[in-house]
C-alpha cells in the first residue's frame, strides 16, 4: 500500500459547509489506484449528515493548479458518521473506493466533499491545518447550490490552508506465484 496525506493529529482548525457548498483539496497522486480517502472530524462534533465525495481533475494553467469540476472522475460514495468509537476522539471518515479509482496518470487531483443532498446547515467540520504543510496542493470551496444538487464552480481557495487527509492507493503489482504441475499441487493439497 502507498499513501499520502497529512498526518490526523497535527490539525489546528477547520473548515466547514454551509449552503450547499463543497470544501475540498488539490492533491498529487503518485500513483493511480485510489483505494480509500480518509478525512477526519473534530471530536465531539457529531453529524447525522452524509458527506459525499467528488474526485476531479484539475486545470494546471492555473497557479496554483484549480480544480477542474467540469471533468468529474468520481462521483461519491456518500459517508455517515455519527461519531467516534469511543466518543471523544477525533472522528475518521473512511471513503471506500471500491473497486479502486483508476486515475488517468499520476498527477495534480482535487477532492471535494459536499453535504447529502446539499443540505443547507452546517452538517459538519473538517480538521484542517493553518501554516500550509501540505505543499502539493490547497484547501478549496465551491459556490452555494440549492436544489437540483451539484458540485459547483470553485469560488475561491486559501493557500496557507489545508484539510487534513490521507489517501489510499493499491499497486497493480502482480502477485509472485511459483511454477508447479497440476499433479504436484494435487499432491501438496491431499
Amino acid at each position: 500500500m502507498v499513501s499520502n496525506g497529512l498526518d490526523p493529529l497535527s490539525w489546528n482548525g477547520s473548515a466547514s459547509t454551509l449552503l450547499g457548498e463543497a470544501i475540498g483539496q488539490t492533491f498529487l497522486a503518485r500513483d493511480t489506484l485510489m483505494t480509500i480517502l480518509t478525512v477526519w472530524r473534530p471530536p465531539n462534533t457529531r453529524s447525522v449528515i452524509g458527506a459525499h465525495l467528488y474526485i476531479t481533475a484539475v486545470d494546471t494553467t492555473w497557479t496554483p493548479a484549480r480544480p477542474d469540476v467540469h471533468q468529474i472522475l468520481l462521483n461519491g460514495p456518500t459517508v455517515r458518521v455519527y461519531d467516534s468509537d469511543p466518543p471523544g476522539q477525533l472522528i475518521q471518515m473512511d471513503f471506500v473506493l471500491n473497486p479502486p479509482l483508476a486515475l488517468p496518470r499520476p498527477g495534480l487531483y482535487a477532492w471535494f466533499l459536499q453535504a447529502e443532498d446539499c443540505w443547507q446547515g452546517e452538517p459538519w467540520i473538517i480538521t484542517a491545518r493553518d501554516d500550509n504543510p501540505y505543499l502539493y496542493g490547497i484547501y478549496w470551496y465551491t459556490g452555494r447550490v440549492d436544489h437540483p444538487c451539484y458540485l459547483r464552480d470553485v469560488a475561491g481557495g486559501t493557500e496557507t490552508t489545508d484539510l487534513i487527509f490521507r489517501i489510499e492507493y493499491c499497486r497493480p503489482d502482480p502477485t509472485p506465484v511459483r511454477g508447479d504441475s497440476w499433479g504436484h499441487v494435487k499432491v501438496i493439497y491431499r
